[in-house]
């Protein structure tokens, strides 16, 4: 009997008024930011990128396109659906 996978948390967060899908990061991808210490802005790219399936141009758009309170709803909500945050999870 092998281990069991159990599927990664999903939900929704608002952006200027449109719900975008979101997914929790995966334990690999969690592990991965450990490298971008000192590069916080590709680290950002890369959890939009898993967090909402975008590809690294869109990730980048959406980052480079928005103010820094709207580009944090999402990166934020990311984070805390990851459980990579020290907010209590709902």
């Amino acid at each position: 009997m092998g281990l069991p996978i159990v599927p990664l948390g999903t939900g929704s967060v608002e952006i200027g008024g449109v719900p975008v899908a979101i997914k929790s990061l995966s334990r690999a991808d969690a592990l991965q930011l450990n490298g971008f210490k000192g590069r916080e802005d590709e680290a950002e790219v890369f959890v939009v990128m898993r967090g909402t399936g975008c590809t690294d141009e869109e990730a980048k758009a959406f980052r480079e396109g928005n103010d820094t309170d709207t580009a944090g709803i999402l990166i934020d909500a990311i984070l805390e659906l990851s459980g990579l945050t020290d907010s209590p999870k709902a």
